[in-house]
């Protein structure tokens, strides 16, 4: 299982998504029954290392992990790539299992 680490979001919209990406960071959302919707902020190079479409496909768990070693065990359920950059990540759905 991989671990990932994530930072919390504050701001949202598209201006600073584009900050985020520009700074090699991907804005991602955790859903879940037991917790409100989370924005988050994960590290390129975190992610780009795993190959996401077996996640995808083959629904295998991840776990993120913030600073105050907060754990969630999610599943992908959305990738979205860059329209014309090719394997560049704009954003990525999770849900809390």
């Amino acid at each position: 299982m991989y671990k990932i680490q994530f930072f919390k979001r504050i701001k949202t919209g598209k201006s600073f998504s584009r900050r985020l990406r520009i700074n090699n960071q991907i804005p991602a959302i955790v859903y879940g029954k037991k917790i409100k919707t989370l924005p988050i902020i994960i590290n390129n190079n975190d992610i780009t290392h795993i190959n996401l479409q077996n996640f995808f496909k083959k629904k295998i768990l991840l776990t993120l992990i913030n600073e105050k070693n907060i754990l969630f065990k999610v599943k992908i359920i959305n990738i979205q790539y860059h329209p014309f950059k090719i394997n560049k990540l704009y954003h990525i759905d999770f849900i809390i299992i």
